[in-house]
């Protein structure tokens, strides 16, 4: 069983996981899947936290987590447990919410050689709806070539057709393909992925995450919660238009592991 150990902080905690969690709840359900150690549960009293750690709970404190807790376990996400030695466990339920907050790392990625381009044309009274594409574009994984035009390795015609279909917009968006070892301009397949995702950025942040494990400076829960937040915003691109130097796959083997020592 895991103590009390406030190092991490949930303020930390949510200010590493911003860009995949919006509510503490989600803070805390992902903690009790990889069986973090966070603030033990006492019913009934507060807490007993360090004075080290109080400035970093701040407005997530005892009261904060234990109604993200409550919420938890009213909703059925986690079950409900006597014994304030011992973590919750997760339901069926909380599995489920579990698969949509928390990114996916895609061992496979099966590509079929094409890169494909979304082009649309939306008139000016439809600025709302075109906003609300863009953000849908970025969602599934493409990237702006240049303006109303995005780039993609794989097919988004299944993905993109009830999406367009619900906001009435099907005839305004062309989706076409360039084909196997096309090119665009003096762009190959590989220096337009490049140029569209900013893979050097992506690179860097892998590789940053990477020195601050090795250097012990991030616990076990800023390690996992920094690795998600950074795959979030990772295209997940076909292995093969990756740069030689690609940190992806060495910063997954790290996260592998340390998710396992929960495991112990």
């Amino acid at each position: 069983m895991h103590n009390i150990n406030c190092q991490f902080g949930i303020r930390n905690m949510l200010k590493i996981a911003e860009n995949i969690l919006e509510k503490v709840v989600d803070v805390v359900l992902i903690s009790v899947y990889f069986n973090l150690e966070f603030p033990k549960y006492a019913r009934g009293k507060r807490w007993k936290i360090g004075s080290a750690v109080e400035s970093d709970l701040e407005n997530f404190n005892y009261r904060s987590l234990k109604q993200a807790l409550n919420h938890l376990t009213r909703n059925g996400f986690i079950q409900s447990f006597k014994d304030s030695n011992t973590l919750p466990q997760i339901s069926e339920s909380g599995k489920k919410r579990l698969n949509s907050i928390i990114p996916f790392y895609d061992e496979k990625r099966i590509w079929n050689g094409k890169l494909y381009l979304v082009a649309y044309d939306l008139p000016r009274e439809k600025n709302n709806t075109r906003n609300k594409l863009r953000l849908y574009l970025k969602k599934i994984g493409c990237g702006m070539l240049q303006q109303s035009i995005w780039l993609t390795p794989y097919n988004p015609t299944t993905l993109l057709r009830e999406f367009l279909e619900e906001k009435g917009i099907g005839e305004l968006v062309i989706i076409s393909s360039i084909g196997k070892d096309g090119a665009i301009g003096d762009f190959d397949q590989k220096e337009l992925i490049q140029k569209v995702y900013n893979l050097s950025n992506l690179n860097n942040r892998y590789g940053e995450f990477i020195k601050k494990m090795k250097e012990g400076k991030l616990s076990r829960g800023q390690g996992i919660f920094l690795f998600l937040s950074i795959l979030n915003v990772d295209p997940q691109l076909p292995f093969s238009l990756l740069p030689e130097d690609w940190l992806g796959q060495k910063a997954y083997n790290i996260f592998r592991k340390i998710k396992a020592k929960g495991n112990n």
